[in-house]
């Protein structure tokens, strides 16, 4: 009977794992294709692929499963439903199951702010790059979790090969994250010699896989091109040097996309915080609960303002931006107070500073390079999830019991948040069926111009309009519609009757 008990919440984590992946296959198979999603299912990808990508990106795995994705609906939504429900059980096992601990992840993920949902989820492009790198990183960080326990750790030798595969396959999919995967195995390495006197092999492999990997990556000529200023889309610095592109970077964008705009993960971690530390501060000395304190309250403004921020939609002056960045600042920096004066065991600390550090290194990049969107920054919100986690499950077990039973309320919150992007996805699904179908019979019947209906909800969707002549373009070589139609872009619900 003991066993059996033990194993009734395993078997409905299973169950919820396996609930989620259904409901988010059917969800992903109402996202439509867009922007690039058109090139890559078109002629243009079967190009790019026949001179294997030259001058074009160093992407290669990246770009293959684009590719396919792009060319079959019931194929994309199953890499998507299984990669997106793979971070919330990897997350999840991570942090030691916490009780309702994957209906947190949940929520927080179907909360993600929309312009990440629609650049790194929503959209294949983007899915392909941003989402698929995150899984399989999460999958190394998953392996290497032994590492900050009290013992050796014991590995197979039968993972050698497919962890040198992971570490090749890793970085050959987003820039950033090629150069996080290469600071992440020498960390490996580093950090287990020092603790464990001892380089695994298996560990050694994944670095032999990565250097490999970002080797054939950057030997595009592409990057060639970028290094020497000569590609009109992306660059290295900027015309003002690197030290005033990277105050432009952090401000513009880095501050807004990869801080402000999470108010429900910014929440979500002030909770944590302030429960750990008002069950902490009695264990550190005085002058150190007052710095505790003061951290704390930053962290809590930040999330608060963060939401007002969002909810009033205010357009930005210069000197807001200034506060802003100045508000993001302090908070990083309490954040990175408060784990240091956390009274926790060396590992526990160790790991929640591998963890903080690995958002650093994810958004270091980002500083320097030229164009970065909302979708640079879904591998920093999964980590700071992962964050989130490993703090939730530091609680004390009194804590724990009674947050188990408030934490409920998130598998309410994600349901309420999942049926909503059923209605959101589904109006869409619906106006693009019919606007493709329209574009494609008025197409064969001679019509001049053929009108194109914009798709509602665009806030939720990624590059869907074929105003611009390279979209139009791209969208009728994907429909298969004649190259010469003219095409003319018209307001939602307000086509011409013919």
């Amino acid at each position: 009977m003991k066993q059996l008990s033990a194993e009734k919440p395993q078997s409905n984590v299973y169950i919820a794992y396996l609930i989620i992946f259904i409901l988010l296959f059917f969800l992903c198979l109402l996202f439509p294709y867009t922007g690039d999603d058109w090139a890559w299912g078109s002629q243009i990808g079967t190009d790019r692929l026949s001179t294997w990508f030259d001058n074009y990106s160093g992407r290669y795995f990246g770009n293959l499963i684009v590719l396919a994705l792009t060319r079959s609906n019931f194929l994309k939504a199953l890499a998507m439903s299984f990669c997106d429900t793979g971070i919330i059980v990897l997350i999840n096992r991570l942090t030691q199951n916490q009780k309702n601990g994957v209906f947190i992840i949940s929520a927080i993920l179907v909360f993600m702010p929309s312009t990440l949902l629609r650049q790194a989820v929503v959209w294949t492009s983007g899915f392909a790059n941003y989402t698929v790198s995150v899984f399989l990183t999460l999958i190394y960080i998953y392996y290497i979790n032994n590492i900050y326990g009290e013992k050796k750790p014991k590995n197979s030798i039968a993972a050698v090969i497919p962890l040198a595969v992971l570490g090749f396959a890793n970085t050959l999919i987003v820039e950033h994250l090629t150069v996080y995967n290469i600071i992440l195995s020498v960390y490996v390495i580093i950090f287990t010699f020092v603790k464990f006197k001892k380089i695994f092999v298996q560990h050694a492999a994944y670095f032999a896989g990565s250097i490999a990997g970002t080797a054939l990556m950057f030997s595009n000529s592409v990057y060639r091109s970028i290094a020497n200023g000569n590609d009109g889309y992306r660059s290295f610095g900027g015309n003002g040097g690197i030290v005033a592109k990277a105050a432009n970077a952090y401000l513009d964008t880095i501050v807004k996309d990869g801080f402000i705009n999470n108010f429900v993960l910014n929440a979500f971690l002030a909770a944590v915080c302030i429960i750990i530390w008002y069950s902490v501060k009695k264990k550190v000395s005085e002058k150190t609960a007052k710095v505790g304190s003061v951290c704390t309250a930053v962290i809590t403004a930040f999330a608060a303002g963060s939401m007002i921020i969002s909810a009033a939609n205010i357009t930005e002056l210069r000197i807001l931006k200034y506060a802003e960045g100045a508000a993001t600042a302090a908070y990083i920096i309490s954040f990175a107070v408060f784990l240091l004066i956390l009274p926790f065991e060396a590992n526990k600390k160790a790991k929640l500073f591998f963890i903080f550090g690995s958002t650093g290194c994810l958004i270091a990049p980002l500083f320097i390079v030229t164009p970065i969107g909302s979708r640079c920054f879904f591998a920093p919100y999964v980590m700071m999830i992962y964050l989130g986690m490993e703090l939730y499950g530091c609680f004390e077990n009194d804590i724990k019991a009674k947050c188990a039973e408030i934490s409920k309320a998130a598998a309410v919150a994600a349901s309420v948040g999942l049926i909503y992007l059923f209605c959101i996805y589904g109006t869409i699904t619906i106006c693009n069926n019919d606007r493709i179908e329209k574009a494609q019979a008025d197409a064969k019947s001679g019509s001049s111009p053929v009108q194109i209906e914009e798709l509602p909800y665009k806030k939720y969707l990624w590059c869907s309009d074929v105003k611009d002549e390279i979209w139009a373009q791209r969208f009728k070589l994907f429909y298969d519609i004649d190259e010469s139609t003219e095409i003319e872009q018209i307001a939602y619900k307000q086509k011409t009757q013919r």
